[in-house]
Order: C-alpha cells, then structure tokens, then sequence
C-alpha cells in the first residue's frame, strides 16, 4: 500500500497551512482527488505531495497564476458547465480567493505580533534607564501600535467568519 500522509503532516512537510492544502485541493480537484477515511479525514498519498511541491514552485518561485499553473500541470478546466454554474463557481473561486488571502493577512499579523512581543521585551529592558517622560511617551506609541494590530487581527476574523457563514 503507499505511503498515506494527513494534512497535518503534508502541512508540515511543505510549509504550507492546512487551509491553503485545502483550498489548492478547490483550485486542482482532479491533480490533488484526495481520499478520505470513514470519519472524513484526508488522505494523502505520495503523487499528492509531488504535485503540492510542483503547485509551490509553480505560484511561489515561478510567480505564476493559479489559471496558468493549472494549464501547466494538466489539470483539466472546467468545461462543460453552465453559464450560471460558471458564474456561481467564479463567485466561490473569488469567495475562496478573498478567504485565503485573508488567512494569510491573518498569519502575516500573527507574526508581526510575536515579533512585537520580542521587542516589547528587550525595550523595556532598555527603557529602565531611561528618563520618565521619553519612557512614558514611547510606551504610549507602542501601546497605541499594538492596540490597532490586534484591532486589525479582529476586523479579519470577523470578516472570515462573516464569510464562512455566508456560503
């Protein structure tokens, strides 16, 4: 039998979120047909995790469109469908697009926000010998800065769920 991986280790393997493998399984249904056991769980195989690294290298090293990475790779369009399943299919394609690209804004935050934490770190460190008005004016800034990030990371989420919800 071949070798079976989950999404948890395929994530792990090529770096990518569990949402991004799912969302390229949308965008290349037939390439990446994964199996599922019978509590719905994926199964990937060693072929899925071939094409996943050639979808990497296709839109991130060589900068290329989903729509062109599927004509590359083989993946056969989507003939054959009404111009209303069109239209309705183009309106989740944009849907799931918009949705990953705010999980990745989301990812992108979290980020900036453990770096923050870092910093915030070795700053106050620094700042104990400083005098107390420069101290107390630059905790204010840092402060404000770190109240619109996390205010920023809420207005994502709510926009992913109210998203989520919507379909």
């Amino acid at each position: 039998m071949a070798e079976q991986y989950s999404i948890a280790e395929i994530s792990r393997l090529t770096g990518l979120p569990a949402h991004t493998l799912r969302y390229y399984e949308q965008q290349f249904p037939v390439l990446l047909d994964v199996e599922r056991t019978r509590g719905g769980h994926r199964i990937y195989r060693k072929h899925h995790l071939e094409t996943v690294s050639r979808i990497i290298r296709l839109l991130k090293d060589e900068k290329v469109s989903i729509k062109k990475a599927r004509e590359l790779l083989g993946e056969p369009n989507r003939v054959g469908c009404s111009a209303d399943h069109v239209s309705g299919e183009t309106t989740v394609e944009n849907n799931a697009n918009l949705e990953h690209m705010l999980h990745l804004v989301l990812e992108r935050l979290d980020h900036i926000c453990r770096n923050n934490e870092n910093r915030d770190t070795l700053l106050v460190s620094l700042l104990k010998n400083q005098p107390s008005e420069q101290k107390h004016e630059l905790l204010e800034q840092i402060t404000r800065c770190r109240h619109e990030t996390r205010e920023t990371i809420k207005l994502c989420q709510t926009v992913i769920q109210r998203g989520i919800k919507a379909n």
